[in-house]
């Protein structure tokens, strides 16, 4: 995402003194959805997203970065509201390899640190992605969710090995919440990654019991791809999810995706989608899919960034 620094923001960077920054960036999107049998099955939707990050350096080097987030959506019944406001604040602190996440932050799961977990969706919204049928995984991510938990993320990296280890604190305060850990290690090779997840929530939590995934994600030229394999404890059987995306041109691209088991009385999911960019950070573009519920999902419209 492209950041724009304001003139108005914070900006030291004089000889024999560290630098600091204070930095803006967001995205936006506008557009159409279709959900079969849908109480409104065809709804306006729009999303506006503002994302404040500040960056400061000791002498000598290292960084330290807070960050929060603010968002606004469309309601879910007629898009005709708004809700959404500010999330928990995130930290981190990195020198050389290795980064530090607290606070309201990712887990291993969620991070990307060493599996892309989405691969390549579809819809300008990313409204169905490989992980469609990958029910009941403990995955925590910064924004401005409800459940703003606080996690603890280390990650190290050196040459083309990641490693990265999350424990998220029980917080008695906040409903359903409970601690769970969990580890990560991913290699990349050439324009090619592979990488392994496993973790394990206490036994009082929703999502209790153990998890793991496996995956793989790269590219042949004009052609990238994702794969996904896992399971956990809650779920009666292995999910499994493979996309891929092709650059027709310089500006236009078709993904496709396909997701498959999470237990019995789940479809398969799956979609095709088309994105067209237009230079400076906008973007048009739409899919068409089917979920887990077997129902025909489709949207069209058009993302920006700033």
């Amino acid at each position: 995402m492209k950041k724009i620094l304001f003139a108005s923001t914070a900006l030291v960077a004089t000889a024999g003194m560290a630098a600091a920054e204070l930095t803006w960036s967001g995205s936006g999107r506008l557009g159409v959805v279709y959900t079969e049998d849908a109480a409104n099955d065809t709804v306006l939707d729009h999303r506006f997203r503002l994302t404040v990050n500040g960056v400061t350096e000791t002498d000598g080097g290292v960084k330290f970065e807070g960050r929060i987030r603010w968002q606004a959506d469309d309601t879910a019944t007629n898009g005709g509201g708004a809700t959404g406001g500010a999330g928990a604040a995130g930290f981190a602190i990195s020198t050389g390899g290795l980064r530090v996440d607290v606070g309201h932050v990712s887990d291993v799961f969620d991070s990307g640190d060493v599996i892309n977990w989405g691969g390549y969706g579809v819809g300008y919204t990313g409204f169905l992605d490989q992980a469609a049928n990958f029910s009941n995984f403990e995955k925590r991510g910064f924004g401005n969710g409800a459940r703003q938990v606080q996690t603890i993320k280390a990650l190290y990296t050196v040459s083309d090995f990641t490693v990265s280890a999350s424990y998220t604190l029980n917080d008695t305060s906040i409903a359903g919440s409970d601690e769970a850990w969990q580890i990560g290690a991913g290699y990349s090779f050439g324009a090619h990654r592979i990488g392994a997840m496993y973790g394990d929530n206490a036994d009082s939590n929703p999502l209790a019991g153990k998890q793991w995934a496996i995956g793989a994600n790269g590219s042949f030229g004009d052609f990238a791809y994702a794969v996904l394999v896992g399971d956990n404890d809650t779920t009666d059987d292995t999910m499994y999810g493979l996309s891929g995306s092709y650059a027709v041109s310089a500006a236009g691209s078709i993904s496709a995706f396909v997701s498959g088991g999470g237990g019995s009385g789940v479809d398969t999911s799956y979609g095709i989608g088309y994105s067209h960019s237009l230079g400076g950070g906008v973007s048009l573009a739409a899919g068409v899919g089917s979920g887990t519920d077997g129902k025909t999902k489709a949207d069209a419209g058009v993302t920006f960034s700033f």
